[in-house]
């Protein structure tokens, strides 16, 4: 190998495998590198058997610089792995996983669990208790099953009740509770029918309790608007067989 090239593998071998390496990005480089690797070690493979005085003597003078050339079953020796490639490779995995970690970190960010007060600043103005002569004639049209329907007293001409209804078409149940104008309330006796004035309702699920949210309007019972005056937000919630009165206005 003549001084130009051997001057060129140093710098290849230097870019390669020195502390600096950096032939991963060049692939021209790297592939120039195992070319003159391979032209260095097909210079320095040992002669298999010495040559004989009398023949060398004869034999004609040699080309001083030999046409260059790759023998066909030449193999190459194994070689050595380049820095840079394992260094990108590790690089790669660090990001990959620096990654994972910042998307993690902003996911629980984003459902981090903070109290909220569903009725913060909401004052209970007055709890209902369950009236065992209230009658539910017309509350039966809610399908409430009739051995777990209660109903509660007057209360400034709303009768509420409480009972367990169907609440979706997979056959769940919970408790629910509506509020009727009490002029409309039948007896056991009556027709049941659907009230045509004030009915507000809702159900719970699970472990929520059922609850009323409404806004008093002109339709309800005068009675009720002397106590709260339209406008008014409302809310009944079921609580242990009892319905606890929340007005905004307090």
């Amino acid at each position: 190998m003549d001084a130009d090239h051997g001057s060129e593998l140093e710098r290849l071998r230097a870019r390669a495998y020195g502390p600096n390496a950096d032939i991963g990005g060049d692939p021209a480089a790297v592939a120039r590198l195992r070319e003159l690797e391979d032209l260095e070690r097909m210079r320095t493979v040992p002669l298999e058997a010495e040559a004989d005085p009398d023949v060398v003597a004869d034999a004609p003078e040699a080309d001083p610089e030999p046409e260059e050339t790759e023998p066909e079953e030449a193999e190459p020796a194994p070689r050595r792995p380049l820095l840079r490639s394992r260094r990108r490779v590790w690089v790669a995995a660090l990001a990959v996983a620096g990654v994972v970690a910042l998307t993690s970190a902003a996911t629980a960010a984003g459902v981090s669990v903070t109290a909220v007060d569903r009725t913060s600043g909401i004052a209970q103005t007055d709890t209902l208790t369950v009236d065992p002569d209230a009658e539910l004639g017309s509350a039966g049209y809610l399908g409430f099953d009739p051995e777990q329907t209660r109903g509660f007293a007057d209360y400034y001409g709303l009768t509420v009740f409480s009972g367990v209804s169907q609440i979706d078409s997979e056959g769940n149940q919970a408790e629910c509770l509506i509020a009727l104008d009490t002029s409309e309330v039948r007896d056991a006796d009556s027709p049941r029918s659907a009230p045509r004035g004030i009915r507000v309702g809702g159900c719970g699920a699970g472990p929520f309790p059922a609850s009323v949210e409404f806004i008093v309007t002109s339709s309800f019972p005068e009675p009720f608007r002397a106590r709260y005056p339209v406008g008014t937000a409302m809310q009944f919630v079921l609580d242990d067989g009892d319905v606890g009165v929340f007005s905004a206005d307090g």
